[in-house]
């Protein structure tokens, strides 16, 4: 079945992509130049319409894009002739010569290619010619909004503009009012009501069913389901069910507005009127749904924004506040196109939205200072996020001075200015707090494994590659927002075309073009070659190298050569998928390498001491080496550094280059034995042949000593205060080393007390000279030492209160003499 389905593809495909590649682009060139005309016409009299303009840049824009494509068809032509001239060589340069056929031959192309290269001259003239009007066009029509949007009219808060606003208003209730009573006694459009009342009384009862008891289903059903699920299951429910509370109503609002154009009761008016039910009521079920999200906890979850509870009410009053605003706007556009375009009815409409502008000023205003005084209060928690609160700090800023500086310029007869800036900014405000709610779902989703039964190291890699998705998430969605602001602002759907145009035709780097196409190759087949090389990268280090007899160093040395060979054919893969032509580039290379040389010259030593270190293996992964003061066990052995972990657990980045020209101990290279020295000490009142006797009976003993070659007991020497031997024995695995010393050292003392061997240790006879000068000089001091208490006392029996303290001032000072007196008798008794 499979197979039969790629072969339906492939005869399917196949004709369809020869079919393409031989049709070839006609283009109108009669017609174009009949439309430059007119364009330059129009550009010059700059009186046409709006409409008008957009008509003319649809048939200059698809006139261009036939020059394109004629472009990209003529170019393949002069491809093959241009091969067979590069196959020729170089012409000869000037005084030399080639022989005649060759040079008939390059003569001959070289007519071809200026023959091939006429039309290609001729397309990018066309569109160059068509790129310029479109250009200008462009330029008009930026021109003219921004006139509108600058432009000064009578002030929405003149009397006679309020009383002419009301009137309009009043007419055209009026004007609605006659077409329903119209329809009503109309006996055909009675017969079609009837025989649509069954479908409407129903779509009426569900229409209901759902504006009414929609949101309670909604919060049952998410219960039902959150009942015994996981917290990542749990978030998911929530969100479905609380995003069902708008859909739903959103539905059955719908649904109301078909039963009620089936009722065939209004004609353009109130047809236009009912269209904009649904625009309005989705609005306000909108801004609803986000104020509860953001501000209001759940039984999964708090909400998505901490404020003060006594801010909740009215920030949820603000958002409705806005979508009540969005509503009404809603409303007059459908009366503005119900009426025909009525001269009375537009002229009534920046009066009519002036309400609605100071509402949504009212709004942005309040949800603005809360926003920007709750984020820094929270950026400055422990566990505040400072990029979101800036974040909400720049936005709640901007909704101030939008609230502020909105309605003022409406007042000012500034309508079009105060407009754009209120609803820009409640709209920009609704998107992105849309987007958040939408993140923070996937926050929730990919930031918590669910799974208890998982491993720390299975949770930090799922939480990691959850942030890393998160990441992309977020990226995605400034793609889709950056567009749809730029349209909230007042950017025109053909800006966007032009700038994805332009993405998609690239950038021009000297004969080579960089596109949004080719970056997207790249990327792609970059990913692939990656991706390729991770999985063999892979199934050497589990299932191929396990099974030879290579060492865990070698092995790791062929995976990490696998990776970085791979990466470079990878990105060799790419580069020639986009199409680069590198030549052009090797002469700036070539030019820049001599600088690049001499500033990269450790980076380059280190790179090149790691692929030595890599292909000899003088140190591997796992090994205990010893470099200058550092000592520990290698960890990783990448291209400019290797990892190295010391025994305090702390990890040391040593350049590639320093262990290719240092000296680097390497305990474990070669084997896993090595030598340890434990230095014992006896007094020298001991036999010496029963100390070693002892001695290799305790070395003998330890389970981590060779018998072959055994130990040995070395008589070092005579020490200043011991006998010094030391036994030196070698370990069948040295990374025991210390551990082996230590047991050592405890059966030591424990035999030596069972054998009665004495351990010395230092001892000092102190001799101090002149002794009974240094006993005269202290009987001397205490005599003094008294008169002066003497004089003290007889001082302070004449003196005040002020003397007294004095006295008790130098008493002490005599206290503390006499103490150091005291003092300077200790070596004495010594």
């Amino acid at each position: 079945m499979k197979r039969l389905f790629l072969t339906l593809v492939l005869l399917v495909v196949l004709p369809l992509a020869a079919f393409a590649q031989t049709v070839e682009t006609t283009f109108d060139k009669p017609a174009f130049e009949s439309t430059v005309e007119r364009a330059n016409e129009v550009l010059e009299s700059a009186t046409a319409s709006d409409e008008a303009l957009e008509q003319l840049r649809k048939q200059l824009v698809s006139f261009r894009s036939s020059a394109a494509e004629l472009k990209e068809q003529a170019l393949t032509k002069t491809e093959p002739v241009q091969d067979r001239l590069d196959a020729l060589g170089a012409p000869p340069a000037e005084g030399e010569s080639e022989a005649e056929d060759v040079a008939a031959l390059r003569d001959q192309l070289n007519k071809q290619l200026d023959k091939a290269k006429a039309p290609v001259k001729a397309a990018e003239d066309l569109y160059k010619q068509a790129d310029g009007l479109i250009t200008q066009i462009d330029e008009l029509m930026r021109h003219r909004s921004t006139a509108r949007l600058v432009a000064q009219n009578e002030s929405p808060l003149d009397p006679r503009q309020i009383t002419a606003a009301l009137s309009a208003l009043v007419t055209f209730n009026a004007e609605l009012w006659a077409e329903v009573t119209t329809n009503l006694s109309n006996e055909n459009r009675a017969s079609m009501r009837i025989g649509n009342l069954m479908l409407v009384t129903v779509l009426l009862a569900i229409a209901l069913l759902l504006l009414l008891r929609s949101r309670v289903w909604s919060r049952r059903v998410q219960a039902f389901f959150s009942r015994n699920a996981s917290a990542r299951t749990a978030a998911l429910y929530g969100f479905i069910g609380s995003l069902s509370q708008l859909v739903l109503p959103a539905f059955g609002l719908f649904v109301l507005v078909q039963a009620l154009l089936l009722l065939d009761l209004f004609d353009l008016r109130g047809y236009f009127i009912l269209r904009s039910l649904g625009i309005a009521g989705f609005s306000l079920y909108f801004a609803s749904w986000l104020a509860r999200s953001l501000f209001v906890a759940t039984s999964n979850q708090g909400p998505l924004i901490e404020i003060d509870e006594s801010l909740t009410g009215p920030m949820k009053r603000s958002f409705l506040a806005l979508g009540l605003m969005f509503a009404l706007r809603a409303m007059l556009d459908a009366a503005a196109v119900g009426s025909g375009q009525s001269p009375a009815f537009l002229a009534a409409i920046p009066t009519l939205t002036f309400p609605l502008i100071v509402v949504g000023g009212i709004a942005l205003f309040r949800i603005g200072r809360v926003l920007a005084n709750e984020a820094q209060v929270a950026g400055k928690q422990e566990n505040g996020n400072p990029f979101l609160g800036r974040v909400a700090t720049i936005m709640g800023n901007i909704c101030v001075a939008a609230g502020i500086a909105g309605p003022v310029l409406a007042a000012l007869g500034f309508d079009s200015a105060g407009n754009r800036l209120v609803f820009s900014t409640a709209a920009s405000l609704l998107l992105i707090t849309g987007f958040y709610i939408f993140f923070r779902l996937i926050g929730s989703l990919t930031g918590y494994t669910g799974n208890t039964a998982t491993s720390a190291g299975d949770e930090d890699e799922s939480q990691r590659y959850g942030a890393l998705f998160r990441v992309a998430v977020g990226f995605i969605m400034i793609c889709i927002a950056l567009p749809i602001l730029a349209l909230i602002w007042g950017a025109r759907l053909v800006d966007l075309q032009e700038v994805w145009l332009m993405a998609r035709d690239g950038i021009s780097f000297g004969e080579n073009r960089i596109s949004l196409t080719d970056f997207l190759t790249f990327v792609l087949v970059f990913s692939i070659g990656y991706t390729i090389t991770r999985i063999l990268q892979s199934a050497l280090r589990t299932t191929v190298l396990p099974n030879t007899r290579l060492d865990s160093g070698g092995q790791n040395a062929i995976v990490t050569g696998t990776g970085y060979v791979g990466i470079f054919f990878a990105a060799l893969a790419a580069i020639t998928a986009t199409g680069l032509d590198l030549s052009n580039l090797a002469i700036v290379a070539g030019a820049l390498s001599v600088g690049i040389g001499f500033g990269l010259q450790t980076i380059v030593s280190n790179f090149v001491s790691g692929i030595i270190l890599l292909i000899e293996r003088p140190i591997k992964a796992g090994d205990w080496i010893e470099v200058g003061t550092y000592s520990g066990y290698v960890r990783k052995i990448s291209v400019r550094s290797t990892e190295v972990e010391t025994f305090d657990r702390a990890s040391v980045v040593i350049p590639n280059a320093d262990l290719i020209s240092g000296t680097v101990t390497n305990w474990t290279h070669s084997s896993m034995a090595g030598r340890v020295r434990v230095p014992v000490g006896v007094s020298y009142g001991s036999d010496p042949r029963h100390v070693e006797k002892v001695l290799l009976e305790v070395a003998k003993a330890h389970p981590m000593v060779l018998l072959d070659p055994g130990p040995a007991i070395m008589f070092m020497g005579f020490g200043a205060d011991s006998l010094d031997f030391e036994i030196r024995a070698i370990l069948r695995d040295v990374n025991w080393m210390l551990s082996a010393k230590s047991d050592m050292n405890f059966e030591i003392f424990k035999r030596f007390s069972e054998e009665g061997i004495e351990i010395p240790f230092a001892q000092r006879d102190v001799f101090i000279k002149n002794l009974d000068d240094l006993k005269k000089f202290s009987d001397s001091s205490d005599k003094d030492s008294s008169e002066k208490e003497e004089g003290a006392s007889t001082t302070s029996e004449d003196a005040g209160i002020d003397g007294q303290r004095e006295h008790s001032a130098a008493a002490k000072d005599n206290e503390d003499d006499t103490v150091s007196d005291d003092g300077g008798d200790a070596p004495g008794k010594v």
